[in-house]
């Protein structure tokens, strides 16, 4: 099951300290992560830039539910928003 997502952060914020969180929320159903865009843009703000990737779960042993990835993709916000003040973009 493949969900993208976009957060905006501060420019100082790196890209390994986004992956580190989603890899620990996600824990073992996380089959890959791309990073597939970063944008910066005054629209955002001075100091800004918004960070996409795309996530890919699986699980072996069982067909994941979108309930079951929908649960940790809010874990995964949840996280980037407390730990480095991301906001989610829509």
């Amino acid at each position: 099951m493949e969900r993208d997502i976009a957060m905006i952060v501060n420019e100082d914020v790196e890209v390994g300290q986004i992956e580190k969180i989603i890899s620990k929320k996600a824990k073992k159903i996380l089959e890959s992560i791309k990073l597939f865009d970063i944008y910066r843009d005054e629209k955002i703000g001075i100091g800004k830039k918004s960070v996409a990737y795309s996530l890919i779960f699986r699980d072996k042993k069982k067909t994941l539910s979108d309930s079951e990835i929908t649960s940790v993709m809010d874990g995964i916000v949840a996280e980037l928003e407390k730990t480095l003040g991301a906001t989610l973009r829509k």
